[in-house]
């Protein structure tokens, strides 16, 4: 397998096709404020699952400052399957784990969220 095939294979992919390169293609969507969660969704427009995932924080107040404390992030069971029949099990874990990590550290600005 030539090293071009090799990197398409190691991408991670929605069921929809589209390749996810990088955790800044994923859309992040702030809808339920109620619920204190951020949703994960697909960078296509077009794509039939949409939703990908989901970020769960909570709003607490510590010696009079609100502050937020991240809950837990997870994508969900269609997205991760595709993802582990296409590379392995233990392949896709890693990287989806990784990209969750990066979103939940890098690309949500968690202090706009106290407000």
């Amino acid at each position: 397998m030539e090293s071009s095939d090799q990197s398409e294979v190691d991408t991670i992919q929605c069921p929809c096709g589209r390749e996810i390169l990088d955790t800044a293609e994923y859309k992040l969507l702030f809808l339920k404020k109620e619920m204190n969660e951020i949703d994960i969704l697909c960078p296509n427009d077009s794509c039939y699952l949409r939703e990908l995932g989901f970020i769960l924080f909570k709003k607490v107040e510590d010696q009079g400052k609100k502050q937020i404390k991240f809950d837990r992030a997870e994508f969900y069971v269609p997205f991760v399957t595709w993802n582990a029949t296409r590379l392995t099990e233990k392949q896709a874990e890693i990287s989806l784990k990784a990209q969750l990590t990066d979103i939940v550290k890098n690309k949500i600005d968690w202090k706009t969220l106290v407000t």
